[in-house]
């Protein structure tokens, strides 16, 4: 039996559906589970974060790499977010130093992921950053910021799990045709 590329293609967008509705599971089922209130917004940021991490081409698999990147993100964001809390006091000045810090954090995460050799992670590096400092910055809450680093690693462990699961099923499906 000859095998139709165009199969394989409608399969891979089938499996990439699969592998994105799956993510969006089973962080809902966690956020039913430890966040009933919706006060920490927990499906947002980990899925943003497993979206993110999923890959749409079944030959590239997620790198548990990128779980780095998530870190440098955070701890830049931490760092970032320490700065511009110490300057909130100052009224005066807040608004426009927040911008020069949340761009010197973009610079320094950049920095960070090609320095150590992960320049391919700096996107999911950057939106981790974000992701930890900007909401906190107007809410002034550490614990916040904190969270969000666990969400987010949370985010891309699951898209990592899902990514196996999803891509041991479809080389079993396409060993059988």
């Amino acid at each position: 039996m000859l095998i139709n590329i165009d199969d394989i293609l409608k399969s891979e967008k089938v499996l990439y559906t699969f592998k994105i509705l799956t993510c969006a599971g089973l962080i809902a089922l966690l956020a039913i589970i430890f966040d009933k209130d919706k006060t920490s917004n927990f499906f947002l940021w980990a899925s943003l974060t497993a979206f993110f991490t999923v890959q749409y081409d079944s030959k590239n698999k997620v790198n548990f790499n990128q779980v780095t990147g998530n870190v440098i993100g955070s701890v830049v964001g931490i760092i970032i977010w320490l700065l511009i809390a110490n300057i909130s006091h100052h009224q005066g000045y807040y608004i426009n130093l927040e911008y020069w810090f949340l761009i010197l954090g973009i610079l320094l995460t950049t920095l960070c992921c090609i320095l150590m050799n992960h320049a391919e992670y700096c996107g999911i590096a950057l939106a981790s950053f974000l992701i930890v400092t900007i909401y906190d910055v107007s809410h002034h809450s550490i614990e916040g910021a904190l969270m969000r680093i666990v969400f987010c690693i949370v985010g891309c462990l699951i898209a990592y799990a899902v990514d196996i699961l999803a891509r041991n099923f479809w080389t079993k499906q396409l060993d059988n045709l």
